[in-house]
């Protein structure tokens, strides 16, 4: 799911911070991630990957229960929201400037809401028809770039001290603790999730976002790269395969929808998981809400840059403190003896 955060809408954020050390960023934090995703192994194990609401207020008191899962809840609602006017708003910049926006925004709300709708089974399938293709296009567009890059520029490393790929570390951080949001789904885990397949998961989330900061740093300079927002987007306008194959940034366009398109969907269907509903109907009701509400963010006028200094400065940071604390608690919670079953009010 946060592919395409960590490897697209962090980056300039990343470069903006730390410049050229924003690769080192991604090495230290990648330290951190491991014992982390460990951790997420253990709390999973310890909750029997039971469903995480419920289960904490097995542990606590159902009140207190929802007041540690709310602020979840809340991010989980922003995942979508964000994601579809970032997509829309950069959509329309790059590709489709005349189309309206609302018929933009509202196709793909829509889209979402449908497979949403339909449940985990149907975004899996999805996944799976679109993530290779993907992928691929990732590798192709590394390879053909090969020769345009100077690995030099990546060094010298700590021009400027330790600060500039500590604070780069903040955003790279902001992007992992996406991986927390598995814990909404682990009740729909069939196998035990171990240790070591957290840590690959991480381990491929930190290898995703450092190849197109390296990419960025390699082809355009740390300065050049930190001025573009959307730095992986940028590198596809240099691929040219001999003197008759270039012009193929377009395939980027299915990159990011397909990435957009599992996020949103995705997004809205946890947001479901965690809120108890006692029925179908009223589950797809409050979906359908979601969705609309997710186009009127869309539409809100705010401008890109406000948009991205909104991220840079509050979104990934709060993000990072409030989903490490909630990670900390849950698991903390995990080691308190389970109560009698008489004393659960």
């Amino acid at each position: 799911m946060n592919g395409l955060t960590s490897h697209v809408v962090i980056n300039p954020m990343v470069l903006d911070a730390a410049g050229r050390d924003a690769w080192i960023s991604v090495l230290f934090a990648t330290v951190l991630l491991v014992p982390w995703t460990i951790m997420l192994a253990l709390f999973m194990r310890r909750s029997g990957q039971q469903k995480l609401q419920p289960w904490l207020a097995e542990k606590t008191s159902p009140v207190l229960s929802w007041i540690l899962v709310a602020p979840f809840i809340i991010y989980l609602y922003l995942i979508g929201g964000f994601t579809l006017y970032h997509t829309s708003s950069w959509t329309i910049s790059n590709y489709l400037p005349l189309t309206p926006k609302v018929v933009l925004v509202s196709t793909l709300a829509f889209v979402c809401f449908y497979t949403a709708k339909l449940g985990i089974r149907a975004i899996a399938v999805g996944a799976g028809i679109l993530l290779p293709l993907v992928v691929s296009l990732g590798i192709f567009v590394s390879l053909s770039n090969a020769s345009e890059k100077n690995f030099n520029l990546l060094v010298p490393i700590f021009e400027h001290g330790m600060m500039p790929p500590l604070r780069g570390m903040l955003y790279i951080g902001g992007g992992f603790v996406e991986i927390l949001v598995i814990l909404s789904l682990q009740h729909r885990i069939k196998n035990k999730v171990k240790p070591w397949q957290m840590i690959v998961y991480g381990l491929i989330i930190s290898y995703i976002t450092l190849g197109p900061i390296v990419g960025g740093i390699s082809e355009f300079g740390p300065e050049e790269s930190a001025k573009q927002m959307e730095s992986p987007y940028e590198q596809w306008r240099l691929v040219k395969i001999g003197d008759y194959f270039e012009h193929v940034d377009f395939l980027s366009v299915y990159q990011w929808i397909a990435g957009a398109f599992m996020r949103i969907s995705l997004a809205q269907y946890m947001l479901v998981e965690m809120l108890p509903f006692k029925s179908r109907v009223m589950a797809n009701r409050f979906t359908l809400a979601v969705t609309f509400s997710y186009i009127l963010i869309a539409m809100f006028p705010i401008t890109q840059n406000a948009f991205y200094q909104m991220s840079f400065k509050y979104y990934f940071p709060i993000s990072l403190y409030v989903n490490v604390a909630l990670s900390l608690i849950w698991t903390g919670i995990s080691f308190l003896p389970n109560k009698r079953k008489e004393e659960i009010p």
